[in-house]
């Protein structure tokens, strides 16, 4: 009886511990979900973080890129494009709205365009074949005629950047012939603007980010942003998809993947209370399963939005899974059972050919593969989708293929209108462009017409006039005389005219040139033709000129403009004192401002726009002659030239002409 108590004791333990036990081993599991639950509910909350920062990041390079494709088409069509209309283009590329800080152009690898010029010009010159730094992408870049993507890289003229180097090539005429290389347009975006409109600053308060794969190197690059120790702390790692090649974004959450400590020591005390412990598991394992249900909730309506399911499928069996979107964009019911031969039944033609040849690949030689093909479903639907395939290896061999497909369809049919709409507008820009040749035409034979027939009358009563007047004068007296005269005036007055219409005409059609052009010699060239009439009116002219006047203009059309305004500031000076002319010019940040000022009559400034128009006059033809056409041609030449003239006066104060040319 003795042992009793004993062997009661040692039962009473037994049953403690085998009590105990089980209650343990819950607890232990228990704890074990709940970890895995709050780290899988990180690296989803992290997962879809980085999901919004790639897209903002790829959206935010290819809408770069797509800028950037646009301007190399046109240099395509116009490959001996100078600074000027490179500058024009890139203008409206260039500017708040954009990350692009400039635009460089580089002929044969070398930087002769760029903009905006103004605080880039330590890159002007810039060989890209023997650059230490920029040669790699840009001869790789040249080498496979696709986009590529530097950087980060110091710039020549200071700062850091992200460069996309787009390889333009002039087609040829001749089929047979290969496209010449003409050489790359460099768009630089300014690193931090970069970061910030993609949104990946604002990300670091609640994640550790970093990013690696310079010159799209992917996970070989160097790490370019965020905390070096972000790749060896279990990161979340997405492939970032760039011009040329791959980055690397991984990211941590900012207090790590540990869980609290009073935590898991709570759930240990609560564990150790029997009559919880039930319960206790229960809650657990059900709050667990619906935080998983809710997540695929999430992922199932991220998928449809995206219209991208995902899929796999075992390589020895050619059978597989995939999620309930993969079955919804090949119109079949979620949870039907695919194999590779139902995957395959929806291609037909190019289509079937191009992925059963990545399939064959992909399966014997490890190649992913990323196409986008046309299918028709079961329901008899035509589809675009873009399927990405990668193999999965196990002891060196594919053992299964896992990939994702998306439905395309939309962006697709987008892509064909706009295809069309280009279509249309060539087929109107051809149209518009006939009928401007027809116009030039029509103009020509005016001119030949207005030179030639309406000419010829006025030489007839010129000749028949002068003849009256040298050898009939003594037979008329004086009112036949003034007759006479009045006549000659006349005449002299419609020639003047024809010959002004002529000018303007010829200068609506004369091709104008846009180079730069020395304004000062220009100037002093004008002062020295029109020389002969400012002395004989003992007028000054007074120059007021910046260094460097240089302006991209054509030289003829801007003498004819120099030229009227001089013949205006003597023709229209006031009689009681000689003409006194100051000429200004002035460099602006895009522009030349050159002002031309006198002492004359002046006009009122409402009368402003009524000058530059053709023929119109604000003084009579017997105090002050001429035609009315000058100022016209003066505003039609600034605006042929990509500048423009204004002018302010008043009455009795003379006038100031400006115009304002490009650089």
């Amino acid at each position: 009886m003795t042992h009793q108590p004993a062997i009661f004791c040692k039962r009473t333990w037994l049953f403690v511990v085998l009590a105990i036990l089980p209650i343990l081993g819950m607890e232990q599991l228990i704890e074990h979900f709940a970890r895995q639950s709050a780290l899988e509910q990180k690296r989803l909350t992290t997962l879809d973080s980085l999901a919004i920062l790639r897209a903002r990041l790829e959206g935010l390079i290819n809408s770069h890129r797509l800028l950037v494709h646009g301007l190399t088409a046109v240099i395509s069509a116009h490959p001996d494009i100078g600074q000027a209309e490179f500058a024009r283009i890139s203008h409206g590329l260039v500017n708040e709205r954009h990350a692009l800080r400039n635009i460089a152009g580089a002929p044969d690898l070398v930087i002769s365009l760029m903009y905006p010029l103004a605080g880039n010009e330590g890159a002007i010159g810039l060989n890209y074949r023997t650059h230490p730094i920029q040669r790699t992408t840009a001869l790789r870049a040249m080498r496979t005629g696709q986009s590529v993507l530097a950087g980060p890289v110091p710039l020549a003229q200071g700062g850091i950047g992200i460069i996309i180097r787009e390889p333009v090539f002039i087609g040829s005429s001749q089929p047979q012939e290969t496209p010449r290389f003409w050489g790359i347009i460099s768009a630089v975006m300014d690193i931090m603007v970069f970061y910030q409109e993609s949104g990946v600053l604002d990300a670091g308060s609640n994640l550790r980010l970093a990013l690696r794969g310079t010159d799209g190197t992917g996970a070989a690059g160097e790490i370019f942003f965020g905390d070096p120790h972000v790749f060896a702390s279990n990161p979340v790692i997405r492939d970032i998809a760039v011009p040329g090649g791959t980055w690397q974004l991984a990211a941590i959450p900012r207090s790590g993947w540990s869980q609290p400590t009073t935590t898991l020591w709570l759930m240990r005390v609560i564990g150790l209370l029997a009559a919880l412990a039930a319960g206790l598991m229960i809650t657990l394992l059900v709050h667990a399963n619906e935080l998983l249900h809710r997540q695929k909730q999430i992922l199932d309506r991220t998928g449809r939005l995206a219209r991208v399911g995902g899929w796999e499928f075992e390589v020895a069996t050619l059978q597989g899974t995939w999620t309930d979107e993969t079955a919804r964009i090949h119109d079949l019911e979620p949870g039907a059972h695919p194999s590779v031969s139902v995957g395959l039944s929806v291609f037909q033609g190019p289509s079937r050919a191009a992925i059963e040849a990545a399939l064959h690949e992909a399966i014997k030689y490890a190649r992913p593969y990323d196409l986008e093909l046309e299918m028709t479903t079961v329901k008899g639907t035509r589809k675009w989708v873009r399927t990405i395939g990668l193999p999965v290896l196990e002891s060196g061999r594919v053992a299964r293929l896992e990939g994702a497909i998306q439905d395309i369809t939309d962006r697709r049919q987008r892509e064909d209108e706009i295809r069309q709409l280009n279509a249309e507008l060539e087929e109107r820009v051809a149209a518009r462009t006939a009928e401007l040749a027809t116009i030039n035409k029509e103009l020509e034979t005016f001119s030949y017409s207005v030179s030639h027939d309406l000419k010829a009358p006025l030489r007839g009563i010129d000749g028949y006039s002068r003849l009256l007047l040298e050898d009939h004068l003594e037979q008329l007296d004086a009112e036949g005389r003034l007759f006479l005269a009045n006549v000659r005036q006349g005449v002299t007055q419609m020639n003047d005219l024809i010959e002004d219409l002529l000018a303007y005409s010829r200068m609506e059609r004369r091709g104008m040139l846009g180079i730069p052009v020395d304004l000062a010699q220009l100037i002093e060239r004008v002062l020295v033709e029109r020389g002969e009439d400012i002395n004989a009116r003992h007028g000054v002219v007074r120059l007021d000129l910046d260094d460097e006047l240089i302006a991209q203009a054509d030289p003829d059309g801007l003498a004819i403009v120099l030229r009227n305004l001089l013949d205006n500031a003597v023709k229209f000076s006031r009689t009681d004192r000689p003409p006194e002319i100051d000429i200004h010019g002035k460099v602006m940040e895009e522009s030349i401002i050159l002002s031309i000022q006198d002492n004359g009559i002046g006009f009122d400034m409402q009368f402003h726009d009524r000058i530059f128009e053709i023929f119109q006059r604000l003084q009579r033809a017997e105090d002050y002659p001429g035609t009315g056409v000058g100022l016209a041609m003066v505003r039609k030449a600034m605006l042929r030239m990509g500048g423009r003239v204004r002018a302010e006066s008043a009455p009795g104060a003379g006038a100031t002409f400006h115009l304002e040319l490009p650089r």
